[in-house]
């Protein structure tokens, strides 16, 4: 494909899945201050207290969506994804406990569904639309590779640390990033490698890396 009409795809993708979500919380919204309403808050306590909810899943994935471009260790990913499932589980119970019965009818499975599918709406778009965004940067097409980073030698064959390394170090500065020998470690690690100091010190200088002397 075209690299600039898959660019031109995927922000129309990002796009419409953002304004799903936007759409998706509108309604949300309305669930929650029906709920507010119902149990005694009023004014601007009532108008309010939706967003108190719903800006936890917004939050949380905001917060995964820098984590996932700035290559996060896992361990940093956990209170992003916590804080967005706890938004939405909260959103959920919300919007489907607002729902009363009409008149001569009870509440059905399909009235609580429905309820329920406004914040789940708003959670998936929200993702989806956040990590097209993230491909539509992150990812080169087959006409735009990777340029190794400046100045740096070749890696010998076999020495695959240090090619891993180069790798990163040129993704970043295609990007128009600059890693530290501390980020260079964090990401290494992450993708399981297993390396002293000294040899981190040398992949550093092989890898181009702005030094950071509290990498260790």
């Amino acid at each position: 494909m075209n690299p600039r009409t898959r660019r031109v795809a995927l922000h129309a993708i990002a796009a419409i899945a953002v304004l799903a979500s936007l759409d998706a919380l509108a309604h949300s919204y309305t669930g929650l201050y029906g709920w507010a309403v119902h149990h005694r808050l009023s004014g601007w306590q009532a108008v309010s207290w939706p967003a108190e909810i719903d800006v936890f899943l917004l939050v949380g994935e905001l917060a995964l969506y820098v984590a996932y471009l700035d290559m996060w260790p896992l361990w940093q990913r956990v209170w992003p994804w916590v804080t967005a499932i706890v938004g939405l589980v909260v959103s959920v119970a919300g919007n489907v406990g607002h729902i009363e019965p009409m008149p001569g009818l009870a509440v059905t499975l399909t009235d609580r569904l429905t309820a329920a599918a406004s914040p789940i709406a708003a959670f998936a778009g929200l993702m989806i639309g956040l990590l097209v965004l993230k491909m539509s940067r992150d990812r080169p097409s087959a006409q735009e590779p990777v340029s190794r980073p400046l100045n740096v030698a070749a890696p010998q064959a076999g020495d695959a640390l240090l090619e891993e390394a180069v790798r990163i170090i040129g993704e970043a500065q295609a990007n128009g990033e600059r890693v530290s020998q501390r980020a260079l470690a964090a990401r290494l690690r992450e993708h399981g490698h297993r390396f002293s100091n000294a040899e981190l010190s040398r992949l550093a200088a092989g890898a181009g890396t702005v030094r950071d002397p509290r990498a260790a």
